[in-house]
């Protein structure tokens, strides 16, 4: 279902070049004079549909978060009228407000501990309650991820003007770089307090403010395009998920031929979720077919993906390359990739390899991710059983 109605709106034709042009706040009095007289009836859903629209003209999205936190704060009496103007009954949106009262709580506890830093008396035990605070908030990132894995598809399914939840990935992403930056930031005892003071700034405001676009513009933008049935059928479980049960799939005692052998659907179920790796299969149309449940998943992956394009189940900042990809090997110019990272402290091979037909058409990508962290230092060799090696 569309938003885009509101696009053609004489309230959109003003606000949106007010929006844009906020990229240069000091030119842009002519257009703030035209749309001043609507900050204080903007709603959530006019919002998404600007946000939107941002994401579509500009291709920096630096540029994008700076012009969209400007145009918030212009919003923000009309976004805030009322607190949480969504069905807070649907238990997905519980969770999420749960979560966030979490975020709230350790934001407030730490505020009085950088308030102490930066008069000189940062001691010990607020170095410590710094740090277990930052924990906390980093456990609480899987709050972002519980959104992009289970909410971002559902959202992009229904409401065509979602580019917002691409612009709220890059924030998370942000987040995270920020808290992983600061943990190490704290135990060194040399990092200047200018450089602390940057660091916890930027964490309350990406995190403060990313509240307020979940609970004022997010939810209550989609409460009415998105079916209740679909928001009642999201739920955290879906991101633990874990192996697939064979037993419930298609036919699993049916068989496939595979030229090779006549494997049943749940002995294929049984083989490509106890391979040692993850795969995610594209189709020639860039969408999400397949994709294996190991027990210990590296990136994680719900059902909401299938269908998804491989563009969006990418952080803002990999989708040039992602797409970059795809186009080679739709082109053949080249037929794989390669790319090597650090995962929480395990060091993942990411393989992508492009997939062609019998008549050499492109029919999709494969994506492989592999720890190799413990693989990378293998020396000689193996040859006797050893189970009994401590």
């Amino acid at each position: 279902m569309e938003i885009a109605s509101t696009t053609h709106s004489g309230r959109f034709v003003i606000l949106l070049p007010y929006c844009l042009g906020l990229a240069d706040p000091a030119s842009n009095g002519k257009n703030l004079d035209r749309a001043r007289e609507l900050f204080d009836s903007v709603t959530a859903q006019e919002t998404m549909v600007l946000v939107d629209n941002i994401m579509q003209s500009v291709d920096d999205i630096e540029l994008v978060k700076i012009i969209v936190t400007r145009m918030l704060h212009s919003f923000t009496k009309a976004l805030a009228a009322e607190s949480r103007p969504f069905d807070t009954s649907i238990p997905f949106h519980r969770t999420l407000m749960e979560r966030n009262d979490r975020i709230n709580a350790n934001l407030d506890a730490l505020k009085p501990i950088v308030t102490r830093m930066n008069t000189g008396d940062f001691t010990a035990s607020d170095r410590a309650s710094t740090k277990t605070i930052i924990l906390e908030l980093d456990a609480l990132t899987d709050h972002y991820m519980m959104k992009e894995n289970i909410l971002f598809p559902v959202v992009e399914r229904f409401v065509e003007e979602s580019g917002c939840v691409q612009l709220m990935w890059a924030i998370h992403d942000d987040v995270r770089n920020t808290l992983k930056t600061l943990e190490s930031a704290i135990e060194d005892m040399r990092t200047p307090l200018s450089d602390l003071n940057k660091l916890f700034g930027k964490l309350f405001f990406d995190m403060r403010s990313m509240v307020f676009r979940e609970e004022q513009v997010l939810l209550p933008a989609i409460s009415n395009h998105v079916p209740r049935n679909q928001l009642l059928a999201l739920s955290e479980d879906q991101q633990d998920e874990g192996q697939v049960d064979p037993a419930k799939g298609s036919s699993p005692h049916g068989t496939i031929d595979l030229v090779t052998g006549n494997p049943t659907v749940e002995q294929l179920i049984q083989i490509f979720n106890h391979l040692p790796v993850d795969i995610t299969l594209v189709d020639a149309e860039d969408r999400v077919v397949y994709f294996n449940t190991p027990e210990h998943r590296m990136f994680p992956r719900t059902k909401a993906v299938v269908g998804r394009t491989v563009q969006n189940c990418h952080p803002p900042k990999s989708v040039h390359i992602v797409q970059k990809i795809v186009d080679a090997f739709r082109k053949k110019e080249k037929t794989s990739a390669e790319f090597r990272i650090t995962v929480k402290g395990r060091y993942v091979r990411i393989f992508y390899q492009a997939i062609y037909d019998g008549e050499g058409k492109y029919a999709g990508t494969l994506e492989v991710s592999q720890d190799i962290t413990d693989i990378k230092d293998m020396e000689g060799e193996v040859r006797l059983l050893d189970w009994d090696t401590p």
